[in-house]
């Protein structure tokens, strides 16, 4: 098994931000080391699915997963895993990877 880490999280995020045909993110001003960068992120993604993330926290790993909810939801992808840790890169990599699976042609399949 892989190690989690947030550059594989940043490289699943870029595919979907690619595939949903978000190219206009810029991550140069980002610390890919952060949390914040994975909100970043995942804020494209739910506004690409007409979400308003604004509203929404953006200071810890827990707070991303009811944006990685709206996305598991706009992909009709029902996922369960209430053992999860929400603090967790693994947790955040769980739903990512989810999501990346309903995708036919996401590096996963």
């Amino acid at each position: 098994m892989t190690d989690i880490t947030f550059a594989s999280l940043h490289e699943k995020l870029n595919f979907l931000l690619a595939d949903h045909g978000v190219q206009d993110f810029d991550e140069s001003e980002l610390d890919l080391e952060s949390v914040s960068s994975l909100h970043a992120k995942a804020n494209a993604l739910c506004s690409a699915h007409g979400g308003n993330p604004s509203r929404m926290p953006n200071e810890t790993l827990a707070q991303l997963h009811p944006k990685l909810d709206f996305l598991l939801k706009g992909h009709r992808v029902d996922f369960d895993a209430p053992d999860l840790e929400l603090e967790t890169l693994a947790a955040v990599d769980a739903k990512v990877s989810a999501i990346i699976d309903a995708h036919e042609d996401g590096p996963n399949r």
